[in-house]
């Protein structure tokens, strides 16, 4: 058993690569290539024409392209998406096969155990690609841990949203622009690129004001009442909030997790929401909310 806490993920990997891998993602995604250097990775959104999120993306240098990690649900529909132009361009573009598992330890004990540099935050290492998402929190592409090695829990999910980090479930794909995901706010959006797809609803969002949502954290006593530390509830996408004694339509859940007596999740509300407001799960009232503060801020310098 490895000393490393080794946890099953939802991430999958996209690569895109070829002569014109560079150029390519450029014209599709929200983030400027330009400014990944090697051996680290930044967000990125992949969008429609109208500027709605097939993905919120991870990239980072691969070989002759680029990574894309995501969730297997995202994967699903962005792999079509970039495919769909790819003929008119020297790329390759594939699924990776090899697991995607999550590492919940220490930054000491992985660089150790990878001999890795810290300073990095991804390394090519033997059998695989290894992303430091957040202190304690990385990423593993490979074959080195066996099945007896991994966890099987929503640690890793519920981790990447206390972290207020956003993917998309099959309800949220193609219903939000960037921005009330809070990608601006995790430098995931470049504003001074080139064109790319969607990209005049985003920077309308941005300069005309346009934008009324943000994503919250949002969290439950969720075991409490359902008797489950790992198995997330069914209907929880659509939120209500207390107005009163009333309740009305507040936001939808993006992503959530079951993990130690805790149900966490994501959700966009409109971004005036008081983060002391009672939120419940619509077709779960007795799921109640409270909002967590985030741990970065949302004001634009």
């Amino acid at each position: 058993m490895s000393a490393l806490s080794v946890h099953a993920s939802d991430y999958t990997v996209i690569y895109v690569q070829g002569d014109d891998a560079k150029s390519y993602l450029q014209g599709q995604l929200t983030q400027d290539l330009n400014d990944i250097p090697q051996g680290q990775w930044r967000w990125a959104g992949h969008c429609s024409a109208k500027g709605k999120l097939w993905a919120c993306l991870r990239v980072c240098h691969y070989e002759q392209g680029y990574a894309l990690l995501c969730s297997s649900t995202e994967a699903q529909v962005a792999l079509g998406e970039l495919k769909k132009y790819a003929v008119f361009s020297k790329v390759e573009i594939s699924q990776a096969t090899l697991p995607v598992v999550g590492i919940l330890s220490s930054d000491e004990e992985v660089t150790t155990h990878f001999n890795i540099d810290s300073a990095n935050s991804v390394n090519v290492v033997d059998g695989g690609v290894i992303l430091r998402l957040a202190p304690d929190r990385y990423v593993y592409i490979g074959e080195q841990f066996k099945d007896s090695d991994v966890q099987q829990t929503q640690a890793v999910l519920a981790q990447q949203i206390k972290a207020g980090e956003p993917s998309l479930n099959s309800a949220a794909i193609d219903e939000f622009v960037p921005q009330m995901v809070n990608l601006q706010a995790l430098g995931g959006i470049s504003f001074k690129k080139g064109c790319y797809t969607g990209q005049e609803t985003v920077a309308r969002m941005k300069y005309l004001g346009k934008n009324k949502r943000a994503m919250f954290i949002v969290k439950a006593a969720y075991s409490q009442l359902l008797g489950t530390n790992e198995e997330s509830p069914e209907h929880t996408l659509d939120l209500e909030r207390q107005v009163g004694e009333n309740w009305r339509r507040a936001g939808t859940l993006i992503s959530q997790a079951c993990h130690n007596g805790e149900l966490v999740g994501l959700a966009v509300l409109p971004n005036d929401t008081e983060l002391d407001v009672q939120l419940r799960a619509k077709h779960a009232p007795e799921v109640l909310f409270n909002i967590e503060p985030l741990p970065y801020s949302l004001t634009e310098e």
